[in-house]
């Protein structure tokens, strides 16, 4: 994928000239584009499309790509401008998508400017794949399919902190960026508690707001927990599509804005707390947790299953406060508000049910 200074700003800026200058020979000359958006109410960051391609007589190559540009919601691309997440989902697919141990699309072309916007990426598109619901809340063999599909990324590097260095665009989780996230976090505590003020009891709110005031303590406390690995980040249902090309039981991961360099148990807690129904995962999360344990432990990486217990903890703490950074973001209809309630609520749950704010002591 070359790299080119001509960006479309937003999906429909994209044109069949465009197309042609971009993909290269890697397909055939096209002569029509034509999108069909898709993802509102899912899509939280970005922009997503399908192109449909046709071809000058002779010619050939994939009938659909998909697109993806930077969210059109101005809070949202606020957000994903000042944390590098374009950048970071460009770089990712430039310098590793073809080597990483999970499935991820195939990518055309991946490009940002220097500020992070415009961004585009042309990516593979999945056809026959289903994207699970994450408001309705996924299953159990759901839940540990995808444990079993995002644990090769963090087996692949975990503890090889030479070779995450090297991907110098990969932040940690405890990078100043982040860490400027602080007063961030106490300024919107106010609205936040009041906004979810009679979902969680009042005690643990106030130990919310704690986890805000101590932000940057709490960052440098989850990441020396546990060993460093590459990390999706954003492990939610919505990210993992079933079947498609790959046959029936492939499960392809997308987006990857957020990835960072982190403990593996933060996919894990992502997935449990903010995908699953708080009463299922409350019947099964040891046993989801015990999962994950075993799928390290095969791999020859000894990981125990106290550690994994606490380090969830952890990760349910760190989330308490993430919730409350993100939760000005806009998700653009009624789904999409929905949606980001359920990502906002259920890890407060999880970390409610899991005693989680008891480790503020220990920061």
């Amino acid at each position: 994928m070359e790299l080119t200074r001509t960006i479309p700003a937003r999906v429909d800026d994209i044109t069949v000239g465009w197309l042609n200058e971009v993909l290269g020979d890697e397909f055939g000359i096209i002569e029509g584009v034509h999108a069909d958006h898709f993802g509102e109410g899912v899509g939280i960051l970005g922009e997503l499309a399908r192109l449909s391609l046709t071809y000058a007589p002779g010619e050939s190559g994939p009938a659909t790509i998909v697109a993806k540009c930077a969210s059109p919601e101005e809070a949202n691309q606020f957000l994903a401008v000042a944390m590098g997440f374009y950048t970071r989902e460009v770089n990712f697919y430039r310098e590793v998508a073809d080597r990483v141990d999970i499935r991820v699309p195939r990518p055309f072309h991946a490009d940002a400017s220097d500020t992070g916007v415009p961004f585009v990426l042309l990516i593979e598109d999945l056809t026959g794949a289903r994207t699970l619901d994450q408001i309705a809340g996924i299953t159990l063999d759901e839940t540990r399919a995808i444990i079993s599909a995002v644990a090769p990324l963090h087996i692949q590097f975990w503890g090889k902190r030479d070779e995450l260095a090297e991907l110098d665009w990969l932040p940690p989780m405890n990078n100043d960026m982040y860490k400027g996230g602080q007063p961030l976090a106490t300024a919107m505590f106010p609205s936040f508690a009041e906004h979810y003020g009679s979902d969680i009891p009042a005690d643990a709110m106030a130990a919310i707001g704690v986890t805000c005031e101590r932000y940057t303590d709490l960052l440098d406390y989850v990441t020396s927990v546990g060993h460093a690995t590459m990390t999706h980040t954003d492990c939610r249902a919505e990210n993992y599509l079933f079947g498609g090309p790959g046959g029936h039981d492939a499960i392809t991961v997308i987006d990857f804005q957020l990835s960072t360099r982190h403990i593996g148990m933060w996919d894990v807690t992502n997935l449990l707390a903010g995908s699953m129904q708080p009463d299922l995962r409350t019947a099964h999360e040891t046993q989801l947790l015990q999962h994950y344990v075993d799928t390290v432990n095969a791999a020859g990486i000894d990981y125990s299953s106290e550690q994994a217990h606490f380090e969830y903890r952890v990760c349910l703490l760190q989330q308490c406060a993430a919730q409350v950074i993100t939760s000005d973001l806009r998700g653009g209809n009624d789904r999409g508000q929905d949606l980001l309630r359920q990502l906002h609520l259920r890890p407060l749950l999880a970390a409610v049910a899991n005693d989680a704010f008891a480790l503020l002591d220990q920061l």
